[in-house]
């Protein structure tokens, strides 16, 4: 009963503690979002679709109309996802608690850490006691609870130290293969539940395993073991490729994504608090000079920094001093010591070492492009570090004991873990708010009115799927449409509860060939749109128009809808597909024809009005793509390249402009990963700049390899000069091709025609005449 003890007060304190700040999500977990906005909500979305509407197992239905998507690439928690759509047949109630399942799943997942990171502890021989105070102190400042607010299959902090205790206990007893199984089973099972989770463990483990075998004299003894363990590791890693190669219908996704260097970790963000009760303190004297990444936050906390900084002082202290050194000590346990160098490895890899110091090494070895967040590979050195401290803590405790007394010793401690436990606090009061904001909104009773109405306004049979206006798309990174929360979910609520799929996505690595399809959805029906043939149903489309601005090109498509209900948030139109690809190029003609004749000349144009007109072909240069003509601007990529420049006096104040052009997107790569449009105003009497940015990705007209890049200019001092450029990275590579760079008063309209190549020119649009 002694030894059982500090368990038996764990499990005690750990329900308290979890019912204390998150009691109602375990009471009434069918009754909440820990998120209604976001990722968050993309990830109830794609995980609920998946069981309650998706036709196959493998493929996710619910976005990305009509392609859909592979279930590995929707942070669906595919491994909760596909157990809970099979359990529903047989029991169809369970798709009505969907989201219930997932809340309370996430929430017992705190609580098994406290026993995990215990048992963990105990296993490094850690007095009990001292086990009981630590293993509350690091599950709470465990930095994956973060993660309940969006990303939410990352949220699982029991991941890591149950994947450590597995492994810890497979080194110390390697005959015992079932223990080999179970690390197979567990690793697999968090690739299942999220790429990132399997990786990181994976990483870290092999790492452990790679330095237990390099500090080892006898590099073949019980080669054996090492060899299964080496398997346990690999095989995770091979099922979850094959399972994504076997199951994978999509092609053309991207290998070069953004985010390589953008989320990496600092030391910051391991040793300064992110949090009250210390972080004020902090920003207050640096004068909030703090900048943290929030995807690298794992702070240790203070205890685990001050008794790190006391060991690495004293070592220092007495190597000068030629001294013997007592921290030997402290490295004593031959694992601990391996994890220690391998949460190392797994940490520099999430500061971007040696890849941000030789960036040329990310095209050496390419796969790591595929990790667009490395802060989160921080997570293990947490779980290391904090277990080491407890580790450190409970030698000091057993040296107090004999010099100072058992009093003196226990104080120590209880400070020690008391200091993790008060830094943590503020987590978790934050978490308890965030978590409770928002009903469960995939239960009808939950809905506002409108929604409500509105649902019960659509029949699912008369549609094929919902376009979404204003038109939202993420995911190639190719071809995208900005977000907007209440338009994105209004569109999802909707989704959910008509079953009816989403045109528009919100989800990473999509094809970029269906991305480009869906967006030209919005492109001007002047052009061929290419999805045409992917879209076989004759049903017409239900429209979702929310209060947010429209552009003129989704303008344009929303004057093809017809109402179907009106409400004071969200309405609902019907799109009939013979009105989607109809083509108006022959009512631009006409009125063209028509207006002809009051048409002011200017040049070889013809002006709806007297006012200012900029166009520059670029037909003296020299160009392997010119969209119209035989030349056009050729230049790299990557830095600063200068279109056009413009005198003080050019532009009038109190005027708009609209400044377009025409990029070549026939290249992988073409136009992403942070590509600017920029318009330029430098005021030489202040030497400032102003400028206004465009991301050539987010164009709406696709022109089979061409994207219209446009840009609303309002100098604001016409004495100021004018630049038009494009910026890229310092590393981006390939050539860039622009042409028919246009400048016009965004009142009035621009025309010519080309009766060479039977085409009019409108506003820089290429019409083709019938």
């Amino acid at each position: 009963m002694k030894q059982k003890l500090p368990f038996i007060l764990l499990i005690a304190a750990g329900l308290l503690i979890v019912f204390s700040f998150y009691g109602r999500a375990l009471l009434q977990p069918n009754s909440m979002m820990f998120a209604s906005s976001g990722d968050g909500l993309k990830n109830y979305f794609t995980y609920s679709y998946h069981i309650t509407h998706d036709s196959s197992a493998v493929s996710f239905e619910g976005m990305n109309y009509p392609y859909g998507e592979n279930i590995m690439y929707t942070d669906c928690h595919p491994a909760f996802a596909l157990l809970f759509r099979s359990l529903s047949g047989p029991f169809p109630f369970i798709a009505g608690y969907s989201v219930g399942m997932l809340n309370f799943l996430m929430i017992l997942s705190i609580f098994l850490t406290f026993i995990v990171v215990y048992l963990l502890l105990a296993e490094f021989g850690i007095n009990r006691w001292i086990g009981l105070v630590f293993s509350i102190g690091i599950t709470l400042l465990a930095p994956q609870i973060f993660r309940l607010g969006g990303h939410l299959a990352l949220s699982y902090s029991m991941a890591i130290p149950l994947s450590w205790l597995l492994i810890v206990k497979s080194l110390k007893k390697p005959d015992r293969f079932s223990l080999y199984f179970l690390i197979l089973l567990n690793n697999t099972f968090w690739f299942f539940i999220h790429a990132y989770q399997g990786m990181i463990v994976t990483f870290f483990l092999l790492m452990v395993l790679v330095v237990c075998i390099l500090s080892e004299r006898d590099k073949l003894k019980k080669i054996r073991y090492k060899l299964s363990l080496l398997a346990s590791l690999a095989i995770p890693v091979v099922l979850f490729l094959l399972f994504i190669r076997l199951t994978d219908t999509h092609t053309g996704r991207t290998d070069n994504p953004s985010g390589f260097f953008q989320y990496v970790a600092e030391a910051d963000d391991i040793f300064v608090p992110n949090h009250p009760p210390l972080r004020p303190l902090l920003d207050s004297l640096t004068g909030n000079g703090i900048r943290q990444q929030w995807e690298a936050w794992s702070y240790v906390g203070l205890t685990s920094t001050l008794l790190i900084l006391i060991l690495i002082l004293s070592a220092v202290f007495r190597m000068v001093k030629r001294k013997t050194t007592y921290i030997d000590r402290f490295f004593v346990s031959r694992i601990m010591n391996a994890s220690l160098i391998a949460a190392l490895v797994v940490l520099l890899f999430a500061m971007a070492v040696p890849f941000r110091q030789f960036p040329a090494l990310v095209d050496v070895v390419p796969f790591m492009k595929q990790f667009r967040a490395l802060g989160r590979f921080t997570w293990p050195f947490f779980f290391v570090l904090t277990a080491f401290s407890a580790f450190v803590a409970d030698k000091i405790y057993e040296t107090a004991q004999r010099r100072t007394g058992r009093i003196a010793a226990i104080g120590f401690i209880l400070i020690a873990g008391l200091l993790n436990i008060v830094e943590a606090i503020p987590y978790h009061r934050e978490m308890k708010w965030t978590i409770n904001q928002s009903p469960n909104l995939f239960q009808r009773e939950n809905l506002n009115k409108p929604l409500y109405s509105a649902i019960g306004m659509v029949n699912p049979a008369e549609y094929q799927a919902i376009i979404s206006l204003p038109f939202f798309y993420q995911g190639s990174e190719s071809y995208s449409r900005p977000q907007n929360d209440e338009t994105v979910r209004s569109s999802i609520v909707i989704s959910y509860h008509t079953g009816l799929p989403l045109v528009c996505a919100n989800l990473t690595r999509t094809s970029i060939q269906e991305s480009k399809n869906i967006v030209q959805i919005v492109t001007p029906d002047y052009y061929k749109k290419t999805i045409e043939p992917d879209l076989p149903d004759s049903r017409p489309f239900l429209v979702i128009r929310t209060g947010d601005p429209l552009t003129a090109c989704e303008e344009l498509l929303f004057r093809k809808c017809k109402p179907v209900f009106q409400g004071k948030d969200v309405s609902l139109y019907r799109l009939d597909k013979k009105s989607l690809f109809s083509n108006s190029s022959a009512e631009v003609m006409a009125e063209f024809m028509q207006k002809r004749g009051s048409f002011i000349t200017k040049d070889r144009f013809s002006l709806s009005d007297s006012s200012f007109v900029y166009y520059d072909s670029f037909e003296q240069k020299q160009s392997e793509h010119p969209f119209r003509g035989k030349g056009g601007f050729r230049s790299e990529k990557k830095n600063k390249n200068v279109l056009a420049e413009f005198a003080p006096g050019t532009f009038k104040s109190g005027k708009k402009y609209m400044a377009s052009a025409w990029m070549y997107n026939g290249l992988p790569d073409a136009l992403n990963l942070y590509f600017r449009f920029i318009i330029e105003e430098y005021d030489e009497s202040a030497d400032s700049w102003e400028s206004t940015t465009c991301f050539p990705d987010q164009s709406e007209t696709i022109n089979g390899d061409w994207s219209l890049v446009e840009g609303e200019l309002e100098v604001r001092n016409p004495g100021n000069r004018i630049y038009i450029v494009t910026i890229g990275t310092r590393d981006a590579k390939g050539p860039l091709f622009i042409d028919d760079l246009l400048i016009r008063e965004a009142a009035v309209d621009v025309y010519y025609q080309d009766d060479n190549d039977k085409t009019l020119f409108y506003n820089n649009h290429q019409i083709q005449v019938r």
